[in-house]
């Protein structure tokens, strides 16, 4: 591969290879690398931090991403009420008696206002000053703005983590496993919620034929998600992080709501595969859009 290609960002492995898409932003091409050792999916060059920035303005929080399933603002009623899943909170007390909770990327804090009704002692991290204010003002919830590593909580001060649809936005996947693992208390629990285009049916078929073909296809959104999961890629990075994984689970957004962009025949093709992949997603776990992991802190450290 081309000299500026850098050594895969969480195993240091430099066998990576290109991936049939990638992005068109700000006048420049970011490309989507794969990594033959781990198998995690990341885009090169990664946007700076002043790019970061200007991805998350206020029009994110207003428009949402239909791959994390928040269409629609993310601080409007509607979607709040659909953010705070009792189904997933009910399910994390259950397998784990911890009531300090942590939820990192709170947004506007429905879902961490969720858990505090159901008996947790709540704490969020939220990166926008917007939505972390609205978490504040509509809930009264303690929120910190910004970064988890510029939190200085101290070590083992929490249960149970949570962080939804967030991971795949981090530009440092492996520095911010750690210091999660390092604010859990031992034994604590991590849940992980991530998209998973990747993983898919047409998605996996789609790189098979595009590689073949040597084509790739371009994204026309912003590239909001610097890395792609898929089960084994997520299960080796919290190992790699200190954590024991107990339960990963698979899900698929309906047919019937699926949000289709691209070329039109990408769209009929998605469309096509929807229908199986989601009795197959509902039958078998597997080939999902949508991952949640379960995993455990350790008593030794992260490495």
């Amino acid at each position: 591969m081309a000299q500026d290609v850098p050594p895969c960002p969480v195993c240091g492995d430099a066998r990576v290879r290109a991936m049939p898409f990638r992005y068109i932003y700000l006048g420049g091409e970011i490309r989507a690398l794969g990594c033959r050792r781990c198998g995690i999916i990341f885009l090169h060059p990664q946007p700076t931090a002043e790019e970061l920035k200007r991805l998350y303005s206020s029009e994110y929080f207003d428009g949402g991403d239909f791959r994390c399933g928040h269409e629609g603002g993310y601080c409007e009623p509607e979607t709040l009420e659909r953010l705070a899943d009792p189904r997933l909170l009910m399910h994390i007390r259950n397998i784990h008696p911890g009531r300090r909770f942590l939820e990192i990327g709170c947004a506007a804090g429905a879902f961490l206002a969720a858990a505090r009704r159901l008996g947790f002692t709540v704490q969020g991290v939220e990166l926008s000053e917007e939505a972390s204010r609205k978490a504040r003002e509509q809930f009264g919830l303690p929120v910190f703005t910004g970064q988890l590593a510029d939190a200085g909580f101290a070590a083992a001060s929490f249960d149970v983590v949570f962080m939804g649809d967030v991971l795949e936005h981090l530009p440092d996947p492996v520095g911010a496993l750690r210091e999660i693992h390092r604010v859990l208390a031992p034994g604590g629990l991590l849940v992980i919620g991530v998209p998973s285009q990747t993983n898919t049916l047409f998605s996996r078929l789609g790189f098979i034929v595009y590689g073949m073909l040597g084509k790739h296809t371009t994204v026309s959104i912003p590239p909001y998600h610097l890395f792609e999961y898929r089960p084994g890629s997520l299960r080796r990075l919290l190992a790699q992080c200190g954590f024991a994984v107990t339960e990963i689970r698979q899900g698929m957004i309906p047919p019937g709501a699926v949000h289709l962009r691209g070329p039109a025949l990408e769209r009929i093709g998605k469309k096509a595969f929807q229908y199986p992949n989601w009795l197959l997603t509902r039958l078998l776990g597997a080939c999902g859009d949508r991952i949640e992991a379960y995993a455990l802190k350790g008593k030794g450290r992260a490495v």
